[in-house]
This record gives structure tokens, sequence and C-alpha cells, in this order.
């Protein structure tokens, strides 16, 4: 694809690659003078992730809303700053021999419309500056919750102290914070341990 050509790619993005990089990975590749991705992936996170390049970066915008579906670990017993695997422990308790009834039963609590804060370790910005940076220096600053919506959410497999399931949200989710409020739900905590974006 040549500077001039325009268009739409889906990648699988693989672990430990941030979603900018990635993008700009896919610009000298291919050659073309722009390029954007429609929603982040953390780096630690793999799948979809859809790229426009040169003139249909215009349509970038339209994409970022859309309904998203992720398949995700949840880690019990362990919470740690930054929500997911990548952050330090923050607390640590007994993970009860909770049934998988139980589990269910706090899981649709989060059907439907929620409101969530977004983590401190996030790529929201605050005075331009993203909040992952002030974190890191110990100014972290917690952005006002606000609305989104969980369509579904069904548990594959309860393997504790791990909870595998599928979720389907509204773009602007984080399957971090739903982790964690999950797990402050059954009184141990945990965290999001692994995340794979299926569908954007």
């Amino acid at each position: 694809m040549q500077e001039g050509k325009n268009g739409i790619i889906v990648i699988d993005k693989p672990e430990n690659i941030s979603s900018s990089k990635a993008v700009t990975l896919i610009r000298k590749t291919l050659k073309v003078k722009k390029a954007g991705h429609t929603g982040t992936l953390d780096p630690f996170a793999t799948g979809v992730l859809v790229c426009c390049l040169n003139q249909a970066t215009r349509l970038a915008r339209f994409f970022l809303h859309g309904e998203k579906k992720y398949r995700a670990e949840l880690r019990l017993g362990i919470e740690t700053d930054t929500q997911d695997n990548t952050g330090v422990a923050t607390s640590t308790r007994e993970v009860a021999d909770f049934s998988t009834d139980d589990i269910r039963e706090v899981f649709n609590r989060f059907r439907g419309k929620i409101m969530q804060w977004p983590p401190v370790f996030s790529a929201l910005k605050h005075q331009g500056v993203p909040l992952y940076k002030l974190a890191r220096q110990g100014r972290p600053v917690q952005k006002p919750a606000r609305e989104v919506t969980i369509t579904a959410i069904e548990i594959m497999e309860v393997a504790l102290p791990y909870v595998r399931f599928d979720v389907e949200c509204t773009g602007g989710t984080y399957v971090r914070t739903l982790c964690a409020d999950i797990g402050a739900g059954l009184g141990c905590g945990g965290h999001l341990s692994a995340l794979r974006r299926t569908v954007s």
C-alpha cells in the first residue's frame, strides 16, 4: 500500500506492544503518511486493533464508541494498583470456595448500564498529560465516574482463583476496572490477568 492509498486494516495485536507502537509499525511497513487506531488496547492485551490509513483516519471517531467484545481472565484474591497483572499488588486476601452460582450472582450485577470510575493508570488525559504518567510520578488523578453499558457478560470457566469470561460492552469500558469491581463484590478483591479483544 503506497502513501496515496487510503483504507482500514485490522490486525491481531500481540502482547507487550502498545497500540501506538503497533500503528507506527504499520505506518512504516505499509509506507503510509498517516495512520491511527480506533481504540487503545493495553500493551499486555492482545486481539483486534482497527487501524485507519491516510484519509480514512477521518473515520476513526466513528469507531471509538462502538460495541466491543473481549475474552478476559479475572484473578481473584490479589488487588493491584493498575487493576491488571502489570501493577504492584496492593492487597492479598484468601479466596473463598465460591460456587459458580455465587460468582455468577455478582457478575450479573454489572449487566446493563453501570457507572464506572476510570483507573488512575490509563491513557485518559488531565491537563494534556496521560493519567498513567501522573500516577507513576505519585500524583494520581481520579476522573469522575462515567456511564458505560455491559451488553452481555458470560462466565466461560471457573478454576479458582481464576475466572474466565466473555464480555460485550460499549467503547470506553475498562475491563480491568470491571474485574476489580467484581473482586470487590465477592469480598476478596481481584485484577485482570489476561485480556483478548475478539470484536471491535
